[in-house]
């Protein structure tokens, strides 16, 4: 199953996936900062989010790639969105893990959706967690400090990413 996403993601990076147009500063939208989450299922790696107008993952136009976390500069985390429509965010973390303390590495994959309704002119933390089993998207309007009222964590389809 892990394949199935790995092979997803370098498709979506590589331009099978458009790359979502972010509205320029001075047009109407809403920030995400994406930070790092806590990591323990995998070391190093990559984060990656998209943005879909659908919990199908279909992709248009005005959907695909929003961008890729850097560690090393952190100003690249903030993106821009387009507010008042519900977007499906999903948040990809891929890396490698030491099985049992053995030199035997493991590639992870953690995916996850949420959707919610942007308002115009708000900040919003964004971050994707691996614990030790599962993962996490957790997004939080930063005026309230809370998940936005309209935040639904998503069912992943198959159209997503996991194949049966």
């Amino acid at each position: 199953m892990s394949k199935s996403i790995l092979i997803l993601c370098l498709a979506l990076l590589t331009g099978c996936v458009g790359h979502y147009p972010q509205p320029v500063p001075e047009a109407a939208h809403a920030t995400l900062n994406a930070q790092w989450g806590s990591n323990i299922l995998m070391s190093g790696g990559t984060q990656v989010y998209y943005v879909f107008y659908d919990n199908h993952c279909h992709d248009t136009p005005e959907t695909g790639v929003l961008g890729a976390l850097s560690a090393s500069k952190p100003e690249q985390n903030q993106f821009l969105i387009k507010p008042d429509r519900r977007i499906y965010l999903q948040a990809v973390s891929m890396g490698i893990k030491n099985r049992n303390g053995d030199e035997i590495l493991v590639h992870r994959t953690c995916l996850n959706i949420s959707s919610f309704i942007p308002k115009n002119g708000a900040m919003y933390r964004v971050s994707h967690s691996a614990p030790k089993s599962g993962c996490s998207l957790e997004v939080i309007d930063m005026q309230t400090g809370t998940a936005p009222d309209s935040l639904v964590v998503e069912e992943i389809t198959k159209e997503c990413g996991l194949g049966s």
